[in-house]
């Protein structure tokens, strides 16, 4: 019985270093991710993407394979479609911050191979349908995905 009790506490303490290392875990981040916004004091504080070094070392893979399939095809320049994602981010980014329609408004940025999502916190409807089809129209931006709330509502999506 005593040696059965050691073994499931053994069990237990071993699990618990196991997870204890995965919490501790480095994360990586591989998009650019970028506030553009300030105005809404209440919104909550949004996370860049982050990943575990195992999911980012699978994801850089898929990201060859897919760069390379891209410029094959013609669909992007050499060095793949995720090579102007910082350049495509800060210029979305600069875009929103200069726009006075969007100044009480608190917006982060992420870009990953010229789709952008859009995170954070506007204060109507109408808003943010007009932020969303302004970021639509800037250059190089392929896709948006908006995952804005309307008000402070809504925690930390990533």
């Amino acid at each position: 019985m005593a040696f059965a009790r050691s073994a499931t506490w053994a069990c237990f303490a071993l699990a618990f270093v196991l997870n204890a290392t995965a919490w501790s875990e480095d994360k990586v981040q591989l998009d650019p991710f970028a506030r553009a916004t300030q105005g809404f004091g209440e919104c909550p504080e949004q996370e860049p993407p982050l990943l575990t070094a195992e999911h980012a070392r699978t994801e850089a893979h898929v990201r060859v394979e897919r760069g390379l399939r891209c410029a094959m095809e013609g669909k992007c320049e050499a060095g793949g479609a995720y090579k102007r994602d910082p350049e495509v981010n800060e210029r979305v980014r600069a875009a929103i911050a200069g726009d006075r329609r969007f100044a009480d408004t608190s917006v982060w940025v992420t870009t990953s191979r010229k789709w952008l999502t859009l995170t954070g916190c506007v204060r109507s409807a109408t808003q943010r349908r007009t932020l969303v089809a302004f970021v639509a129209k800037i250059n190089d931006v392929e896709r948006v995905f908006d995952e804005l709330a309307i008000g402070a509502s809504r925690s930390s999506s990533r």
